[in-house]
């Protein structure tokens, strides 16, 4: 990138511009080419590299698949002829189109040999949005009904014991830090965090999970009313206004039982919504305030050759 393209003063907004770096460099070749085949090539080819099969390697790979914009390639929208909302035909597509890049990643592990020493982690990090469909779970993506929250997820590898079977104890995404370096003999963390090492309940599937509660989120936007959802054991209480809903909160329902969030026990159960909401409210010393600025112009497009960019001047 030259400095010519690094106009600060130009603070109009440009409607489009290109966004897909390899490290510091902008990719331009990989303009036109969908990214969940640029994703599987170059976990591919990194996979490929690992001469030594005995040395520790990790790989994550984020695909964009199945997040706006709803795009896939015709060839995948081919296999759905039958599906005729157009979205939902897209969405289908873009599923099956992450099915092949992962096939290759898995693939090229076992190709490698190195399949017979990885634990292979496959996880969303929440639930859809329309045309997804989260049934019978309660919500979409951005609410904190089980519908935006659970997801499904697996884990895969020769070092797991009693496979096939179906883990359904309390786990959160704050556990797979410490699980995988646990998991890979790696030194844990010395100082205090939110997750716990379930690797000895993944493995085995006969230990207990640590974990007993978690919190979904808590946020006072305006200082005025708080929003939030925690659970313990196999209850979950929300309290604050929540999306999809015009009903009056607190709502207390029983996970176990009751998975799609379909009756409000808050009624019946007074003494537990007491109980859970001092253990959410007890958070808010902690909490750190919402950090949202305002858009910068001067990472706009326009400022660097049609490039979005963080908003400083980076000269090659």
């Amino acid at each position: 990138m030259n400095d010519e393209y690094c106009d600060t003063d130009n603070n109009d907004v440009s409607p489009d511009g290109y966004d897909f770096h390899d490290g510091d460099a902008v990719a331009w070749e990989a303009n036109g080419t969908y990214s969940s085949i640029i994703y599987a090539d170059r976990a591919v080819e990194i996979i490929q590299q690992q001469q030594n099969k005995q040395s520790p390697f990790f790989l994550y790979i984020a695909f964009q698949n199945v997040h706006d914009p709803l795009q896939v390639p015709q060839e995948y929208l081919d296999l759905y002829p039958g599906e005729v909302d157009h979205d939902r035909r897209a969405l289908l597509g873009m599923v099956s189109a992450m099915d092949d890049a992962v096939g290759r990643v898995v693939g090229t592990l076992r190709s490698t040999g190195l399949a017979d020493n990885t634990l292979i982690v496959f996880s969303s990090d929440n639930g859809g949005t329309s045309p997804g469909v989260n049934l019978p779970l309660r919500g979409y993506k951005g609410s904190l009904w089980e519908g935006g929250t659970r997801v499904p997820a697996l884990i895969h590898g020769p070092m797991l014991a009693n496979t096939p079977r179906l883990h359904s104890q309390l786990f959160h995404v704050t556990d797979w830090h410490a699980t995988l370096l646990e998991a890979a003999e790696a030194p844990t963390l010395a100082d205090k965090n939110d997750g716990f090492s379930q690797w000895e309940a993944l493995r085995s599937g006969q230990t207990v999970s640590p974990r007993e509660s978690h919190i979904y989120n808590l946020n006072s936007p305006h200082q005025e009313e708080v929003v939030g959802a925690i659970r313990v054991g196999q209850y979950k209480l929300l309290v604050g206004p929540q999306e999809d809903t015009t009903e009056e909160g607190p709502w207390l329902f029983d996970l176990d039982n009751d998975p799609s969030e379909t009756t409000n026990l808050a009624g019946d159960r007074p003494d537990l919504v007491v109980e859970l909401e001092a253990l959410l409210m007890a958070e808010l010393d902690s909490l750190v305030p919402l950090d949202e600025p305002e858009s910068d112009p001067a990472g706009d497009p326009s400022n660097f050759g049609g490039v979005w960019t963080p908003g400083w001047c980076v000269a090659h």
